[in-house]
């Protein structure tokens, strides 16, 4: 009785398909949209225009489900908007002096 107990647990293992899903990637958009915007905060502020589009095309690639990093987008489109908003707000007061 145990062989057969045993033959039947590894055929029905065998049987079994594997039901977790492969992880997706993270999106490059997002990890790139969110390193540009960390750097328009110490380097160039209007950069961070360009790392908040970037992150927002990350975004709905996360939304859609073809990669993963929803919030590194996010994180990268606020930090991007802050830093061009920064930026604009400084250059502006500079050039009313």
């Amino acid at each position: 009785m145990d062989e057969s107990d045993s033959a039947r647990a590894t055929a029905a293992a065998a049987e079994t398909p594997n039901l977790s899903a492969p992880r997706l990637p993270f999106s490059q958009m997002a990890i790139w949209g969110f390193v540009i915007s960390c750097a328009s905060l110490f380097v160039f502020g209007f950069l961070g225009t360009v790392g908040a589009i970037i992150s927002a095309q990350g975004v709905k690639a996360a939304t859609r489900g073809l990669a993963r990093g929803k919030g590194l987008g996010l994180a990268g489109f606020f930090i991007g908007a802050a830093a061009f908003l920064y930026w604009a707000i400084t250059y502006m007061v500079t050039l009313s002096h």
